[in-house]
């Protein structure tokens, strides 16, 4: 099955100690699956409340049983975990299902501002006959207790229509949704200013791009993020990477009819090189960072209500990191933090030792770390960069699609993790000590 990167699986590492200072002091515990077997998600899955760790994935071996899934059941479905956010290690509360038991769904979306929570995730007629032309419906829920109790799913897309990667987000009280009308090509934005109860929704934008293929229409990949009234939305227009962004000051009610700011003209878009984007975890700070690969490397951007940031450069590739040599990247996640800060994670990827193309995680060969960098200066400087994983090591030779939650001072940092024949994919959590 598609997944927004081509791929499965999730594991989460949190990283603590990032301040504004200039160095950075940080060391882990062992590893720790988070997730029951087989489950992964496709990047923005882990999220933080005033005193909840929030984690979302999808799974085709459905917890109670682990029994594999199928088209009379159990399904493919979408389920959350919560810990206390104080804890240094999590303690993960039993797997809650999202989607309803009754239809098969993945590619999941999660995020919070407050105790507001809102998850997404679409639904699929087939798990063993799946089809690009069936449906594929983008479903939302909220909850107002920390994702505690969850409120009744809402159905976003057109009956019957096809979406590609939704994303969502929450900023100054409203809930949006963001996602591709597949057969069209239209990016599409819906919001709520009554906690999901009631969506308006708008055409905002427009893509030819095709990364999965022309038989699964239309993907921009766009994304969302909000900080207070400020809000940005970011995705490809075309197949040869084109990167457009709009940005709001009024909670979006001027993207109609706006003109996008371009990113890039051109830059990679196989599927995992998506931009990404998010607001910042103080409600005081107005910021929402944009991040996007280019044809050189990583850049990131922020919006503070008046204008956009002059880009930075996060990565350069090739780049060193923890000894390692990367030669390209892919699926970053971003998110403002502190009064200036920036962190930033990628999917780096190391030289295939068998001539394969070095970001082609399902290529034998196939190497990609995680890596963790930090600016104390809203992107003007950036403290040396972290590698979070060891690919050289199996059995889990591929980690990808980071996000990024923070709690208090402790920055978290999820991902997908699996070996490349995908006998293993799982949730794994890391802690700083």
């Amino acid at each position: 099955m598609l997944r927004r990167s081509g791929l499965l699986i999730v594991g989460v590492i949190l990283v603590a100690g990032l301040t504004t200072t200039p160095a950075i002091a940080v060391s882990f515990g062992p590893i720790h699956r988070v997730s029951p077997p087989y489950a992964w998600n496709p990047g923005k899955s882990l999220v933080a409340t005033p005193t909840k760790l929030l984690t979302i994935w999808a799974t085709d071996c459905p917890p109670p049983s682990g029994r594999c899934a199928d088209d009379n059941g159990p399904r493919m479905g979408v389920f959350l975990r919560r810990s206390p956010a104080a804890r240094a290690k999590p303690d993960w509360s039993p797997a809650r299902r999202l989607s309803p038991g009754t239809r098969q769904a993945e590619r999941p979306s999660i995020a919070s501002a407050g105790t507001t929570v809102i998850a997404s995730y679409v639904t699929q007629r087939s798990y063993l006959h799946y089809r690009a032309s069936d449906p594929r419906e983008l479903w939302v829920r909220v909850s107002t207790d920390q994702g505690k109790t969850w409120r009744s799913p809402v159905r976003l897309s057109r009956r019957g229509r096809r979406v590609d990667y939704p994303r969502v987000a929450i900023g100054g009280g409203r809930l949006f949704a963001v996602w591709t009308a597949s057969g069209s090509g239209d990016i599409r934005l819906a919001w709520s200013d009554d906690l999901g109860r009631h969506w308006s929704k708008a055409k905002i934008g427009s893509t030819t791009s095709t990364p999965f293929g022309r038989a699964e229409g239309f993907a921009g990949l766009p994304d969302v993020g909000a900080s207070g009234d400020n809000v940005a939305v970011a995705w490809f227009t075309d197949n040869g990477g084109r990167q457009v962004a709009l940005t709001s000051a009024t909670s979006g009610d001027d993207f109609a009819g706006a003109t996008p700011t371009v990113l890039t003209t051109t830059s990679p878009n196989r599927g995992p090189q998506y931009p990404a984007v998010a607001g910042a975890d103080d409600p005081s700070d107005p910021r929402v960072a944009i991040v996007y690969t280019t044809p050189a490397g990583l850049d990131v951007v922020t919006f503070d209500g008046a204008a956009v940031s002059s880009p930075s450069s996060v990565f350069t590739w090739p780049a060193m990191v923890g000894g390692v040599r990367y030669l390209a990247g892919y699926g970053p996640a971003a998110v403002p933090f502190g009064t200036s800060g920036l962190a930033v994670a990628v999917a780096g990827c190391r030289r295939n030792p068998l001539g394969n193309p070095p970001c082609a995680p399902l290529a034998p060969g196939s190497r990609t770390d995680v890596l963790y960098r930090v600016s104390p200066d809203d992107g003007a400087t950036w403290e040396a960069p972290l590698r979070l994983t060891n690919a050289a090591r199996g059995p889990y030779r591929i980690n990808d699609e980071p996000s990024i939650a923070l709690t208090g001072s402790t920055h978290r940092v999820s991902f997908d993790r699996y070996e490349r024949r995908f006998r293993r994919y799982d949730v794994w959590l890391r802690s700083s000590t």
